[in-house]
C-alpha cells in the first residue's frame, strides 16, 4: 500500500507527502490547522480530516513549495 492510499498518517509520513518538515506538520497539528489525534506519544492524522487544498494554499502563502 502506497503512502497516498493509507487511511491515516503519522506526522513523518504526512511531512513526506506534503514535502515539508516534520516540525512544520507538528506545528500545524498543535495549532489545529491540521486535525490530529494523540496516540500514545505520537499523533495520527486521518486522511478524511486532511483538507489538502487548504494546506497547499497556506504553504503557498508562506512561500513553501
Amino acid at each position: 500500500m502506497g503512502l497516498k492510499e493509507k487511511d491515516f498518517y503519522t506526522i513523518t509520513e504526512l511531512a513526506k507527502l506534503l514535502k515539508i518538515s516534520r516540525v512544520s506538520v507538528f506545528k500545524r497539528v498543535k495549532r489545529d490547522s491540521i486535525k490530529g489525534q494523540k496516540m500514545g506519544q505520537n499523533f495520527i492524522i486521518f486522511r478524511k480530516d486532511i483538507d489538502m487544498k487548504k494546506i497547499v494554499e497556506e504553504l503557498k502563502k508562506k512561500g513553501v513549495g
